[in-house]
């Protein structure tokens, strides 16, 4: 559903229930001077951004002088009141918004109920985002994808970033590990972990190091023998389609970390896996241990 009255354009499409994040409408408008509406109740989470003029924004009691760059966030269920200043009224942008991840998406950028009033540090990218999202062409071309894309964009705008310094080794070991669990069956090491994180390789090595007690290329290293095991066990794939999956270039390289992690080669590994998973469950006597290598 799209309408057009004079300054005021609002489009209405539901992406889906139940949703980790769900978009419901969005709108623009420029205001008459002295429009107000409201006092009112939403079921949802709504946004408005302004993109020139000012106003205010009522709730719980409080006043609120809004301006261009600013955005106020109404939260579901309560009741509030916003207006364009009569002498410089407002044209601003509106999300209509929900789901279950919508909650956590907005502590991320810096809203919830202790603070309703966003200021806006993007350089123009979110005022950009927002008009994309309302400047459609023809309805009849968005999908849920679409929207909810568009919508995932503004709020990557909303973000704050964060410098180096603001962040800790904590969060940077476990953006690293995230980085391995994520890619460790392509042709990646230290120095594209590095990159991804966002440091130079020496600091990795040293947090990395002191966290896990393995440097990096060790843990990588470990991590891929681990799932090797994990589908030798209980997959029928080749040890050639295994060592590829999961990031060894030549099955010999494969079979040479594994026996020294292991004590057996992946061969001899599967076979005892399953000899040992096949052994009748009453029979506590019967153990698995590593062949003679």
């Amino acid at each position: 559903m799209e309408k057009k009255i004079a300054d005021f354009k609002e489009y209405s499409q539901r992406t889906g229930s139940d949703g980790q994040l769900e978009f419901y409408f969005c709108g623009r408008e420029k205001c008459k001077p002295g429009h107000t509406f409201g006092p009112a109740v939403r079921t949802h989470f709504l946004f408005h951004f302004i993109l020139s003029g000012s106003g205010f924004y009522e709730r719980a009691g409080h006043r609120y002088e809004i301006r261009q760059g600013q955005g106020f966030l109404i939260l579901p269920d309560e009741s509030t009141r916003y207006g364009a200043n009569p002498a410089d009224p407002w044209e601003y942008c509106w999300i209509g918004f929900g789901g279950r991840e919508a909650e956590n998406i907005l502590r991320e950028c810096g809203l919830g109920d202790g603070n309703l009033i966003y200021e806006d540090r993007s350089g123009g990218l979110l005022a950009q985002e927002m008009k994309r999202l309302t400047d459609f062409t023809d309805p009849a071309d968005l999908n849920r994808y679409m929207l909810l894309g568009r919508l995932y964009l503004c709020f990557s705008c909303m973000i704050p970033g964060r410098s180096r310094g603001a962040m800790t080794a904590q969060e940077y070991v476990k953006r690293a590990l995230d980085f391995i669990h994520n890619n460790f069956g392509y042709e990646i090491g230290v120095e594209e972990i590095a990159r991804n994180v966002g440091i130079d390789r020496t600091y990795l090595y040293r947090i990395f190091r002191l966290q896990t007690g393995q440097s990096p290329k060790e843990y990588l290293t470990s991590f891929r023998l681990h799932k090797a095991a994990g589908m030798l066990a209980q997959t029928d794939l080749s040890v050639t389609e295994i060592a590829l999956s999961c990031g060894f270039n030549e099955a010999s390289l494969f079979g040479r970390h594994f026996r020294r992690r292991y004590g057996a080669s992946p061969v001899q590994y599967r076979r005892e896996s399953r000899s040992h998973r096949a052994a009748p469950s009453a029979d506590h006597s019967v153990c698995h241990s590593s062949p003679d290598v």
